[in-house]
C-alpha cells in the first residue's frame, strides 16, 4: 500500500536536516496579498502579518504550511523528521474524473510533501516531544492510508520514548479516493493514542482551521488537552455539509473554535502568536522535573482558635467580600493554565479546572467557584457539567501522577428539572467513585460554604482541611430550620444542631486539620489568608507524596469506609450520649423529688383556727 521511495531526494540536505526548501504556491499569494480578506486591512509589510500569517486588524489566521508549523512551535534546530518518504500508491486505482495518482503528484509538486502528514521528534520550550502536523494544503489534510499510518507510528514513538505528542491538525474531511481503507485509519490511530495514554503520556492538540472529519472523530478528539486557534472551524462534518443538511442557514460563528469552548469541546482559544508559549507551559506541567522536599509529617505549632458561635461561622461563610477560590489560585499558584469543557455538552462557570505549580510542584487545581453575587444568568450550584468537568481532571491527575488540590466552596447542587434530566444524580456519583479511586494524592480545602453533596464529591480525598471560618453542612441551616421547625427564622438555633463549624467538624474525624484565618476572617486579609492555606497544603503535599498508589487508595478506601462504623469512636459516641441522658433523668428525678418533700418549716404550717364539722 505504500512506497518510501524518496519523492525529492535531491531536497536532503547532507546530515538529515529535512528544512525544505520549496515555497507553496497559497505562501507566495499570500505574501503578495496587499490587503485582508476579512476586513480590508493593510498587510503588506505588516511584521505580524508576515510572521505569523494573522491579520493585525481583526485577528483573522491565514493557513499555514506544515513546515511554517513546525518552524513556529518546535525549538530552532530541533527538529527531526521521521517516515518522511513513505507515499500512497493509490490502492483502488481511483479515477472516476481526475486519477489519483495525478492529483498526489500535484499536491507533491505544489507544496514540497511526500503527503498530508510531517511528523518527527523536537524540543518545544526546552521539553522533547514528537510533533505530528497535518498541512490542509494536501488534499485538504485528509486521513488517508499513508496519513494514518504516520499518526500511528509518530504516537507509537512517542510511547515507547515515554514522550508527549503534540499534533497540530487542519484537516477537512475524508480521503474518499482510499475508500473503506482510508475509514480504517480512524481505529489504527484511536489504538495507538490508547497506547500512548497507557504509558502515562499526554497528548496535546492544536486545533487549526478547519478541523473536520476523520481526524477530528479519532485523535483530534482523545488529546487530553485541546487548544484551538480564533475562529477556526472545528466538527466532525464540514461546514459547507452541515450547511446543506439544515433547513435553515447556520451562522459561520456557531462552527468556530469559541462556540465550541462554550459547549465544553475546546479547552483554550489560543492565539497563534501565543501558542508555543501556551503549549510550553503545558508541557512543563504534565512532565513534572521537581518534587517539593522537607520533613514529613511534621506539625506546626497548635493555633488557639476562638470558638465563635455557629451562626456567626455561617455568615462569615457566605461574605460577599470573603475570598473565592480564584482569589487562592492567583495567590497560590504560578503558571497556572486553565482548561475548560467536560467534553460533552457544556462547560460550568461554576467550576474551575487546571494546572498550575504550587511550591515547584506541578498539580491539578479543581475549585468551585462560590456565585455569592448572584451574578445574572449564570446559576447557583455545581450542575452535572460541572461534575462531569471535575472528574475529567481528576482523570488527568490519575494518569499523568499530578497530586490534585481541590478548593471546596459551593451551596449545593443545582437543583432543578433541567440538571435532572441531564444527569445530576450520576455525574454526582461518578466524581465520587473517581475520586475515590484515583491512583495519585489528594488533597481537599473547605474555603467557605461546603455544602451537601457538592462538597461531599470534591472532598473525598487523603488529606481534608478546613479554613477556620468554613462550615460544611447537608443542608442550608435555613431549610433545616424550615423542615425540622417550622420557621426559617430559627436557623441560628439549627445552625448549633448541624454541628457544621470547622472545629465541629475536626472533633467528630470529618476533616483532617483546620487552617487558620487571619484576625476577624479571610476576608480581612485575603493574601495572608492565602498565605497560610499555601503553608498548610505544602504540608499535605509533602505527606501525600511518594506514597504508593495502591497504599494511597487503600488508605483513603479505608478512611470513608470508617465513617460511622461500629468501632471504639461510635461506642465511645454512644457512651457519651448514654451518660448525658442518664445525668438528664438524673436531674429530672431530683427536681421531682424536691418539690414532693414535707414542709421543714413552721411558716409553712396552716395554723388558722379549723371549724368543727
Amino acid at each position: 500500500m505504500a512506497d518510501i521511495t524518496p519523492l525529492f531526494p535531491d531536497e536532503v540536505p547532507e546530515g538529515g536536516n529535512t528544512t525544505h526548501t520549496h515555497q507553496d504556491r497559497e505562501l507566495v499569494l499570500d505574501d503578495a496579498r496587499a490587503s485582508c480578506l476579512m476586513c480590508g486591512g493593510k498587510l503588506r509589510d505588516n511584521e505580524i502579518y508576515q510572521r505569523y500569517l494573522v491579520c493585525p486588524h481583526c485577528n483573522f489566521h491565514y493557513n499555514l504550511s506544515a513546515r511554517q508549523r513546525v518552524e513556529s512551535l518546535a525549538d530552532a534546530g530541533s527538529f527531526q523528521e521521521t517516515n518522511r518518504w513513505i507515499q500512497s500508491i493509490d490502492p483502488l486505482s481511483f479515477s472516476p474524473r481526475v486519477s489519483y495518482r495525478v492529483r498526489l503528484l500535484a499536491d507533491q509538486q505544489r507544496t514540497g510533501l511526500a503527503e498530508a502528514a510531517v511528523t518527527g521528534t523536537c524540543t518545544i520550550g526546552g521539553t522533547e516531544a514528537v510533533l505530528i502536523v497535518l498541512d490542509f494544503g494536501f488534499l485538504g489534510g485528509s486521513m488517508g492510508l499513508v496519513v494514518g499510518e504516520k499518526v500511528a507510528l509518530a504516537l507509537e514513538l512517542a510511547a515507547r520514548k515515554k514522550i508527549p505528542a503534540v499534533a497540530m491538525i487542519t484537516s477537512g474531511g475524508a480521503r474518499i479516493q482510499e475508500g473503506v481503507l482510508s475509514l480504517m485509519q480512524m481505529a489504527k490511530t484511536t489504538i495507538a493514542v490508547n497506547t500512548l495514554h497507557d504509558k502515562g503520556m499526554p497528548l496535546i492538540a492544536i486545533l487549526g482551521n478547519p478541523a473536520t472529519g476523520q481526524v477530528y472523530a479519532s485523535f483530534g478528539s482523545l488529546a487530553d488537552v485541546i487548544f484551538a486557534e480564533p475562529g477556526a472551524h472545528i466538527g466532525f462534518a464540514p461546514f459547507r455539509a452541515l450547511q446543506d443538511s439544515e433547513e435553515r442557514r447556520i451562522a459561520a460563528e456557531h462552527y468556530t473554535a469559541e462556540n465550541f469552548q462554550k459547549f465544553g469541546l475546546v479547552d483554550v482559544v489560543v492565539d497563534r502568536r501565543e501558542a508555543k508559549d501556551s503549549l510550553s507551559m503545558i508541557l512543563d506541567l504534565m512532565n513534572p522535573d521537581f518534587h517539593l522536599s522537607g520533613s514529613k509529617n511534621a506539625r506546626h505549632a497548635p493555633v488557639r482558635l476562638p470558638r465563635l458561635e455557629p451562626w456567626e461561622m455561617v455568615q462569615l461563610s457566605r461574605r460577599p467580600d470573603r475570598p473565592r477560590a480564584v482569589d487562592y489560585i492567583e495567590r497560590m499558584f504560578v503558571q497556572f493554565v486553565e482548561l475548560h469543557g467536560d467534553r460533552l455538552t457544556g462547560d460550568d462557570e461554576n467550576i474551575i479546572i487546571g494546572m498550575g505549580r504550587l511550591a515547584g510542584t506541578s498539580c491539578i487545581v479543581i475549585a468551585q467557584q462560590n456565585n455569592r453575587d448572584g451574578e445574572p444568568g449564570r446559576p447557583t450550584g455545581v450542575g452535572p457539567e460541572g461534575f462531569r468537568k471535575a472528574r475529567r481532571a481528576v482523570k488527568l491527575a490519575g494518569r499523568f501522577k499530578l497530586p490534585i488540590i481541590s478548593l471546596i466552596d459551593t451551596p449545593g447542587a443545582q437543583q432543578d428539572l433541567s440538571a435532572e434530566q441531564r444527569g445530576l444524580g450520576g455525574a454526582i456519583a461518578l466524581m465520587i467513585a473517581e475520586m475515590a479511586k484515583v491512583p495519585t494524592g489528594s488533597i481537599s480545602v473547605l474555603i467557605g460554604e461546603g455544602g451537601s453533596e457538592a462538597a461531599l464529591a470534591f472532598s473525598v480525598s487523603d488529606r481534608v482541611l478546613m479554613m477556620q471560618n468554613a462550615i460544611y453542612s447537608p443542608i442550608p441551616p435555613e431549610e433545616g430550620a424550615a423542615s425540622e421547625f417550622r420557621d426559617s427564622q430559627r436557623a441560628d438555633e439549627m445552625a448549633r444542631a448541624l454541628r457544621l463549624t470547622s472545629i465541629d467538624c475536626h472533633e467528630m474525624g470529618i476533616i483532617d486539620a483546620i487552617v487558620p484565618e487571619p484576625e476577624g476572617g479571610a476576608h480581612t486579609s485575603p493574601d495572608e489568608a492565602a498565605r497560610l492555606l499555601r503553608r498548610a497544603l505544602m504540608q499535605e503535599l509533602l505527606n501525600v507524596q511518594g506514597v504508593y498508589s495502591r497504599t494511597l487508595v487503600r488508605r483513603r478506601q479505608r478512611k470513608y469506609r470508617r465513617v460511622g462504623e461500629y468501632g471504639s469512636r461510635f461506642r465511645n459516641t454512644v457512651r457519651r450520649e448514654l451518660k448525658s441522658v442518664g445525668a438528664g433523668i438524673t436531674a429530672t428525678f431530683r427536681a421531682i423529688g424536691r418539690s414532693s418533700d414535707p414542709p421543714d418549716s413552721d411558716s409553712e404550717i396552716d395554723d388558722s383556727p379549723r371549724k368543727a364539722d
